[in-house]
């Protein structure tokens, strides 16, 4: 693939640039005097104006191009640099006439906007915005849903994934007993953003690069709940390493969003440097999450990452953001004080009524579902990078190395979620510091319980993926009796159960048994057997 891109590249470029550098090098002897007069053209220094000039030409196209790109759009940008070409040859008062006869043929033969982006028949673009930095499209697809998508390539999240993009503001900022200010960077849609509105007494600010961006997130309300006309959120748009170093506030919580590692720039939002920028802005007691896309990394990637962080934060542990294995994000948070817990540490915090509606919604309305998201620990998290190299801004690993995975064969998106779920559970006692209250082993047993039911769940859905289905049903049951809280493996049998159903009732029948006899405290399957088959 690599190779093909290489091939077709040089194709569209090498050409044009071998025909251009000929073209300059003939123009500069032609504007010293007759072509083949070298010693003229040196002595008269010439050339050296010639280069000056072409020099100067390309500094003040950069600065009109911050102008007109975002004002007239690449198309009509591209014709005014034409016109300008034009407008240089010596014969063009001669000719002005043919020339701009037509060029308003080729203006009005071209498409109205030229617009770089791939949409399906059944999707339509509802907003396109070009600027200095990316091109920015909101896409609608038949459902209603809307994605952001920049430079037609990097989909920057949409409202068919707000129940994960709410998980990515408020696992990070419960971790906190009592955030009063937040830092989010990047900010996308919009939708992460906005659920720090539902924190009462919670200040927060949000740092976009790309201005476009920033202009498109009206397309997404409801669902962002507005944030650009929310007084507690103020947004910023700046580079998010500029800004965390040269930022006098310090935040309680900071909120690192997905950066594609692959993405031309993204990867020294990973470098040690950043880091330690970001721990100095961090209030006593404050912590910081950076979510990572174990999608689009390979193995060595996230232990470079992971050893980066951990130098900067030793207490460090990574969390899950849902659990998933076609598209799985872990967050490395990591905080300036060792953390402890109590067993009703989400409990305390619903006193709001907004936020506790939202929290049940994401399943994050109890102590047990929230830690039920951590991963791993300090403790494994420097077994699985040990000995790997830092990513710092001389030796900016991430940058060349990320953009591997992209051509990697055979990669699937699940094979860093299989490494980090190797490590084995976490001792509650030493991950969450749980206090001394009278149900803090039976909360530790229950958590326990939660966290191997989770991973007996997330392998059932590779062997699912892997077309293994009587396996992953094995393991999902297994779950469903191994936790009384974890429910997951419980709804999948359930959805499978339904399914089967209209092709093979037999199975389906003998399925919703083992889950009855698996979790008899639980009526839905006893309900679903007699409605399917007790007629």
């Amino acid at each position: 693939m690599l190779a093909a891109e290489m091939t077709v590249a040089s194709a569209v470029v090498l050409a044009p640039t071998i025909f251009m550098g000929a073209t300059f090098a003939h123009l500069v002897q032609a504007a010293a005097g007759k072509v083949g007069q070298a010693p003229r053209i040196l002595t008269e220094g010439r050339v050296g104006r010639a280069v000056a000039l072409n020099t100067l030409g390309g500094g003040v196209a950069s600065a009109l191009f911050l102008f007109f790109l975002p004002l007239l759009g690449s198309k009509w940008t591209l014709v005014l640099i034409g016109i300008g070409y034009l407008s240089l040859l010596p014969q063009f008062a001669e000719w002005r006439w043919g020339f701009v006869i037509g060029a308003a043929g080729l203006i009005f033969a071209l498409p109205a906007k030229l617009q770089m982006l791939r949409v399906p028949p059944e999707e339509r673009v509802t907003r396109f915005l070009e600027g200095v930095m990316a091109s920015v499209a909101v896409v609608e697809d038949a459902r209603g849903d809307r994605v952001l998508r920049v430079d037609n390539r990097f989909q920057m999240g949409g409202t068919a994934a707000a129940a994960a993009e709410y998980r990515h503001a408020h696992i990070p900022l419960l971790l906190h007993p009592s955030p009063r200010r937040a830092l989010f960077l990047g900010l996308g849609t919009g939708i992460t953003f906005g659920a720090a509105t539902l924190h009462p007494l919670l200040q927060s600010d949000g740092v976009e690069l790309v201005p476009e961006v920033v202009q498109v997130m009206r397309e997404f309300e409801p669902c962002n709940l507005a944030p650009d006309r929310q007084p507690p959120l103020k947004i910023f748009v700046a580079d998010a390493r500029r800004f965390v170093r040269s930022a006098n506030a310090t935040y309680d919580v900071i909120v690192a969003d997905l950066f594609h590692p692959a993405r031309d720039g993204a990867g020294s939002l990973y470098t040690l440097e950043h880091f330690r920028a970001i721990r100095r802005r961090l209030s006593r007691g404050g912590l910081f999450c950076q979510w990572l896309p174990l999608h689009q990394l390979d193995e060595d990637m996230l232990r470079v990452i992971t050893r980066t962080f951990l130098e900067v934060f030793p207490n460090a542990q990574a969390w899950l953001l849902r659990f998933n294995v076609d598209a799985p994000v872990l967050g490395l948070v990591g905080s300036l004080e060792s953390p402890r817990y109590t067993t009703q540490w989400v409990e305390q915090r619903l006193s709001d009524a907004g936020l506790a509606r939202e929290l049940r919604k994401l399943a994050l309305a109890d102590s047990i579902r929230l830690f039920g998201n951590l991963l791993v620990g300090s403790r494994g998290l420097r077994e699985l990078s040990a000995n790997a190299p830092l990513n710092t801004d001389d030796r900016p690993r991430v940058a060349f190395g990320a953009p591997r995975f992209v051509v990697q064969q055979g990669a699937t998106p699940y094979g860093r979620l299989l490494t980090l779920l190797k490590l084995g559970a976490p001792n509650p006692s030493e991950v969450i510091g749980l206090d001394s209250a009278a149900d803090a082993d039976q909360f530790a047993t229950r958590l326990t319980r939660y966290w191997n039911a989770r991973k007996i769940y997330l392998t059932g859905l590779v062997e699912e993926a892997q077309g293994r289905q009587a396996r992953a049903i094995d393991l999902f049951v297994e779950c469903a009796r191994l936790s009384d809280d974890f429910t997951m493996g419980y709804a999948q049998c359930l959805t499978l159960a339904s399914a089967l159903a209209r092709t093979r009732p037999a199975e389906a029948r003998a399925l919703l048994e083992r889950l009855i006899e698996a979790q008899p405290s639980r009526p839905v399957a006893k309900e679903m057997l007699e409605r399917l088959f007790d007629k």
